[in-house]
């Protein structure tokens, strides 16, 4: 709902800020017309182009930059990281792994937090290239429906079964976010290059708990048979 509001606030802030120059340009129309004269054909070849400007120009302001984009997508994923983690954290009674959901609640929410402060302090700064609307509408859509169907799949398992499933799952999630975070450190904007580094180990040490959780799970599960 915030999102949505913010959404519509920035639509409403782009056509209040348009309002005053096309007023005026319509003003001068109005102007020629109340003094006699017709608008010429330049007049209106001229406002049209003029329209067709600040159209442009709208749609730009409305698309993310690369960093935003970035930015956006790794805070998604870390609030689905929380989420899922929070909800293992609820249905597991396994000491080492109600730890780990801990531990990860805690970093992707620090991580967060940072993302969120240099998203702030950044916001002034819009240049760059930028990203289709529909491509982060599409990812976005994209991470929600992946969201939905792992939290429809975690929550048909029970037990030992769910400490599975859910360490599997971890471990596909940390790789994908760990191969995502080394992208950005070596070939990303600069200035997301430090935050990138920082979450790396964080991760790093995730993905290695839930590997030796599950293993060692498997370990049990074999000697019980």
């Amino acid at each position: 709902m915030l999102k949505l509001r913010f959404t519509v606030a920035a639509a409403a802030l782009t056509v209040l800020t348009g309002l005053p120059v096309a007023t005026a340009q319509q003003g001068a129309n109005d102007n020629l017309i109340l003094n006699g004269q017709l608008p010429t054909s330049q007049d209106q070849t001229d406002s049209g182009r003029y329209e067709a400007r600040r159209t442009s120009t709208d749609s730009r302001q409305q698309q993310p930059t690369v960093t935003q984009a970035i930015v956006q997508k790794l805070q998604k994923a870390n609030e689905n990281e929380i989420e899922l983690a929070k909800m293992a954290m609820q249905k597991t009674d396994h000491s080492e792994l109600k730890q780990l959901t801990q531990t990860i609640v805690r970093d992707h929410e620090a991580l967060n937090q940072k993302l969120q402060q240099f998203s702030n302090q950044n916001q002034a700064n819009s240049q760059g290239q930028r990203v289709p609307t529909q491509l982060c509408q599409i990812a976005d859509q994209a991470c929600d429906n992946a969201m939905k169907m792992t939290k429809d799949m975690l929550t048909k398992y029970e037990g030992q079964d769910f400490q599975m499933a859910f360490l599997g799952q971890q471990c596909v999630a940390h790789t994908m976010m760990l191969a995502e975070l080394k992208a950005i450190e070596s070939t990303g904007p600069q200035e997301l290059q430090p935050i990138a580094q920082e979450a790396i180990s964080k991760v790093e040490k995730h993905l290695e708990k839930a590997k030796q959780l599950a293993k060692e799970l498997e370990d049990d599960e074999k000697q019980r048979s």
